[in-house]
């Protein structure tokens, strides 16, 4: 198994319209719910070298505030970077690409052990989810 710095790049934060646009408009995408966070995600080839592309998204309808939802979103892409190893190791065995997008569904700000629980649940599922 290829080691993965525990880095963030500009090479893994989904800004591809076209993919965006495929993802939130469900053509041949996946999702799951683990409250506070849906994840829906796509297997496609990238323009990048990354193994996965990452979007990181929270509601204005929730969240009035910018400073809540920047905090937010600092909080699930710390989580994604220190908990992405595995998934990433799953995609380079597997010799594919992902272009994944984490939404936050809850309508009040909830503990940062919540948001590393489901995180890391939905990563786990979205492996488990390709081998059966």
């Amino acid at each position: 198994m290829a080691t993965v710095s525990h880095t963030f790049s500009k090479d893994e934060k989904l800004c591809s319209q076209k993919l965006i646009e495929d993802i939130f408009h469900k053509k041949d995408t996946q999702s799951h719910l683990r409250f506070p966070i849906l994840a829906v995600w796509k297997f496609t080839p990238l323009p990048s070298t990354s193994p996965a592309q990452v979007l990181f998204s929270i509601s204005v309808r929730n969240f009035k505030k910018a400073h809540d939802r920047n905090r937010i979103r600092r909080q699930l892409r710390e989580i994604y970077r220190l908990h992405k190893n595995t998934f990433y190791d799953f995609l380079i065995k597997k010799q594919m690409q992902c272009a994944l997008v984490f939404m936050y569904v809850a309508k009040e700000k909830l503990p940062y052990e919540s948001l590393e629980g489901a995180c890391k649940e939905l990563l786990k599922h979205i492996t488990r989810g390709e081998n059966e």
